[in-house]
């Protein structure tokens, strides 16, 4: 398109005259140089031309072949995230059966046997707490759990007790809170 402007704008030109002259010879010269930009603008269009279709080629083939590549990674990518989805699946329910191990082994590891703990207290309470220990402390069945815990940590602490706080001290520092939770649970239901 721009080549054909510049032809007419061309052929404009030449066959304009400042000086008007209308000589035969003057005419024929502009003619032949006519003729000659003719040829040329028309040369050069012919090799414009098939350079245009193989561009156009070109274009479309990289066209395609993008489009190729685009369905390529998109069918890549579907595949990749359906496993990345999988392995989540997989590994959340690794971590729950995880979770529930740890907790059953937490929870068993835990557990505090109060009965067992209450044989040692059995040797001077009695075996369902029934009696005064060595005859100088109190019966201690019948007693609220939340008595019987204070009562054990202050031992331990060294706070509590009159006659039996030196041998109870020596019992309950061996014992840990929960130990002393549990123990007096067990004895509170005598």
């Amino acid at each position: 398109m721009k080549i054909a402007l510049s032809l007419t704008a061309l052929l404009f030109l030449l066959g304009c005259n400042d000086n008007n002259a209308n000589t035969k010879s003057e005419v024929t010269h502009q003619a032949a140089a006519k003729t000659e930009v003719v040829k040329e603008v028309t040369k050069q269009v012919a090799k414009v031309a098939p350079k245009k279709e193989e561009v156009q080629k070109a274009v479309k083939h990289t066209v395609d072949a993008a489009k190729a590549v685009q369905e390529k990674a998109a069918a890549e990518s579907k595949k990749v995230v359906e496993k990345a989805k999988k392995a989540v699946v997989e590994t959340k329910k690794a971590a729950t059966e995880t979770k529930k191990a740890v907790t059953t082994a937490v929870s068993k590891a835990t557990t505090v046997d109060a009965a067992k703990l209450f044989v040692t207290c059995s040797s001077c309470h009695g075996q369902h707490a029934e009696k005064k220990a060595l005859g100088k402390s109190q019966v201690i069945a019948g007693w609220e759990a939340s008595k019987i815990e204070t009562a054990l940590k202050g031992y331990k602490a060294g706070t509590y007790g009159g006659a039996m706080k030196a041998v109870m001290k020596g019992q309950a520092s061996k014992l840990s809170d929960d130990q002393i939770k549990a123990l007096a649970e067990y004895i509170s239901k005598f």
